[in-house]
């Protein structure tokens, strides 16, 4: 654990998790730091488990209220995205749930603030149009968590992602993930995908079975003749980087091939703050992504044990359908993305959230928390500059 706040000992306790955690693949660890070089909020997205860790440090940085429910738990800014539903809509919320649980709302909206504070390097922001940033997302929640949302346009850069995904067929998915080579499809090994490990192989068909299984009545026609065409190790994320992903090209007796990834489920990140739970972590996962979201991504299916660990199953999402902010500057769309990604947030929380505030809170209510990120994020911008120093030459 740590002993101070001091920059460079959270960067080295930042490395030391990476190691741990990409220990199998040194390449992961590679791609880890390059992911966290990027920005302030590239590093905040890839350490969550620090985060707490400065929690725990020094507690005066949590809040006291007693809002409870499930959580995302290593919410940002950017942890939202368009994706397919069990009934074959395309919509647009929350999509990762690695270190979901049940915990004080605050957790969320702190982690949200902070990093919208973060990424005001990436807005062209200065620190006044970073903080209206923050009261405008806070606004978007309160409201949502109070039941007051206010309908409204959805904003352009939403839109278009819905579009994107929407008009995306299956066979574009695979040409995009597994092109033809002439004998079958595949996927492309390099920057995305690597083989799988001789013990993975091995446990394949049983995972299949398993994820078939616990799929029942949503598994798609056909699903009793699935036949493992390719499978591969998946290079996706930033703070799950060093987990196994498992991405399967699946093919059925009526030559209909389906892309889906097993991704490894881990102890949830909130446990630093809050103590160890007993519940498997892809059961943990699977129960508070629906309790956050009416309609999870396609095919979502928690297996709780195997050979390989806890994994959480679901259909294929190509990172491309993920909010990337980096592209858009201060203004009204920002503005508006962020009262959007804040209402989201509300609005999973209203879901299964117990002692709520009666109604929406006042920007001097919400002060102490705004406060608590403003000091948060000077932490980090100092510890991504030493981690930056530290891994220089590593």
């Amino acid at each position: 654990m740590l002993s101070s706040l001091d920059p460079f000992e959270l960067a080295a306790r930042q490395i030391e998790i990476d190691r741990e955690s990409t220990r199998r693949h040194d390449r992961l660890f590679e791609r880890k730091k390059k992911r966290l070089q990027q920005s302030p909020l590239g590093f905040l997205r890839g350490s969550a488990r620090l985060f707490y860790e400065v929690l725990v440090f020094d507690p005066k940085l949590q809040l006291d209220e007693p809002a409870r429910g499930a959580v995302v738990g290593d919410m940002h800014i950017e942890n939202v995205g368009a994706y397919r539903t069990d009934t074959d809509d395309i919509t647009f919320n929350l999509n990762d749930f690695d270190d979901a649980g049940i915990a004080p709302l605050w957790v969320d909206t702190l982690r949200l603030a902070t990093s919208v504070l973060l990424a005001g390097r990436s807005f062209q922001a200065t620190a006044s149009e970073s903080l209206a940033l923050v009261h405008e997302l806070l606004d978007g929640y309160e409201e949502a968590l109070a039941g007051l949302e206010i309908p409204t346009t959805v904003p352009k850069p939403v839109a278009e992602l819905v579009e994107r995904a929407q008009k995306r067929s299956r066979k574009e998915l695979l040409d995009m993930r597994a092109p033809f080579d002439g004998t079958m499809r595949r996927f492309v090994r390099g920057d995305r995908y690597f083989d799988l490990d001789e013990d993975e192989r091995a446990e394949l068909p049983a995972l299949v079975d398993a994820y078939r299984n616990a799929l029942g009545s949503r598994a798609p026609s056909h699903a009793a003749s699935w036949k493992i065409q390719d499978a591969a190790h998946r290079i996706a994320g930033n703070g799950s980087l060093g987990r196994r992903r498992i991405a399967l090209l699946l093919v059925d007796e009526q030559k209909t091939e389906r892309i889906f990834e097993l991704k490894e489920a881990k102890p949830s990140a909130l446990e630093v703050l809050f103590g160890p739970v007993e519940e498997d972590p892809a059961r943990r996962v699977d129960a508070a992504a629906r309790g956050l979201v009416a309609t999870p991504p396609r095919q979502l299916a928690a297996l709780p044990s195997s050979p390989l660990g806890s994994f959480l199953g679901r259909k294929l999402c190509p990172e491309e359908d993920k909010l990337d902010l980096a592209r858009l500057s201060v203004g009204k769309t920002l503005s508006h993305v962020g009262r959007t990604v804040g209402a989201i947030v509300g609005r999973s929380h209203r879901r299964s959230a117990v002692d709520l505030p009666p109604g929406p809170r006042s920007r001097a209510q919400r002060a102490p928390l705004v406060d608590r990120a403003v000091r948060l994020a000077g932490t980090l911008e100092s510890v991504y500059l030493a981690y930056a120093r530290l891994t220089e030459t590593a």
